[in-house]
């Protein structure tokens, strides 16, 4: 019953991957950027707003690298898209632009929703450090692994908060890979959980098994072509890999007669299910809330819970083994 419960789970979450593959190519192709209405506003603007003459833009935006030009494709897209709520029109729709939503910006931050939510998990890395550090015994395999969780957690959810605050190609390449690290890194803790590996000596085959394809990854991404959808089935794949590590992990513990065996199904479930938000693609809400910001929001908790098991499994084991001594 269990296997068949996880076919379907894993079949269900190929079929989300793939949907967010198709909405992202979608996106690469915004509607607001073919808009004839959109170009003839945005080169108005740039003729009107950005002479030599031109009055400079407030310093809070030029701290975060708005251009003349880019601050007149903002203001259109705000243009058009109030214009486009106007009751009275024949057309509502609410058009993307550059493969995002018209979101209204926050002191210069592109996307204040997601780059809040941002901080909040990465902060619930940060504030896990103790928790690691004071509860998990120096001897234990997994302290150095569950430190390193945090270092890996905290990078790529403060690459995410920098990529919200401002798109550019170096913000959006160091969101992507660090997402995509952090997702490889989650099925490295798992094998990692799964095989009991103990000393670095059995658990550097493993390490370099998952270093090696990620690197190579990157440099395709980095240097032939950054290619979108590749990046987010690679994401997806590793990602139903892990989850089946994970439920295995879970089985382990069952068989062990852990108290709280199921917990880590529970939050690979959850997770799963957070992320799934990507695939229910909407206006944003107030201007601001968008599925992707309230992907981020859902994983806040998730990302404490984990930690709170990770500490309390190790614990769990360190008790099973001075059973076994004993």
């Amino acid at each position: 019953m269990w296997s068949t419960v996880i076919l379907r789970w894993n079949a269900r979450s190929m079929c989300i991957g793939l949907a967010i593959v198709l909405l992202l190519a979608l996106a690469s192709a915004s509607s607001g950027d073919r808009q004839r209405e959109f170009k003839h506003c945005v080169s108005s603007c740039v003729k009107a707003d950005c002479s030599e003459n031109a009055k400079p833009l407030p310093l809070r935006l030029q701290l975060l690298f708005w251009t003349c030009e880019s601050n007149c494709d903002y203001k259109c897209q705000r243009k058009l898209t109030s214009k486009a709520r106007q009751p009275g029109k024949h057309s509502h729709a609410i058009h993307q632009y550059h493969g995002k939503w018209p979101f209204v910006r926050i002191f210069g931050v592109q996307e204040p929703a997601s780059v809040i939510f941002s901080i909040l998990n990465g902060v619930m890395h940060l504030q896990s450090w103790k928790l690691v550090r004071d509860s998990v015994p120096k001897i234990h395999p997994m302290r150095r692994w569950l430190s390193l969780f945090v270092v890996l957690g905290s990078w790529s959810w403060f690459c995410s908060t920098i990529f919200h605050m401002r798109d550019f190609p170096l913000t959006e390449k160091l969101d992507y890979f660090s997402a995509g690290l952090n997702v490889l890194y989650i099925f490295f803790l798992g094998m990692v959980r799964a095989l009991r590996l103990g000393t670095w000596r059995e658990t550097r085959v493993l390490a370099i098994a998952c270093a090696v394809p990620y690197c190579l990854h990157v440099a395709y991404l980095s240097f032939v072509h950054f290619d979108y959808g590749y990046n987010m089935m690679a994401n997806a794949i590793v990602g139903l890999l892990s989850n089946v590590v994970w439920f295995i992990v879970t089985f382990q513990a069952y068989y062990n007669g852990q108290p709280f065996w199921w917990k880590p199904a529970v939050l690979i479930i959850l997770t799963d299910l957070a992320f799934s938000l990507e695939a229910f693609d909407f206006p944003p809400l107030f201007d601001t809330f968008d599925a992707h910001s309230l992907w981020h929001a859902a994983t806040i908790p998730i990302v404490s819970e984990w930690y709170k098991y990770l500490v309390k499994d190790a614990k769990w084991d360190m008790h099973l083994e001075q059973q076994r001594k004993g």
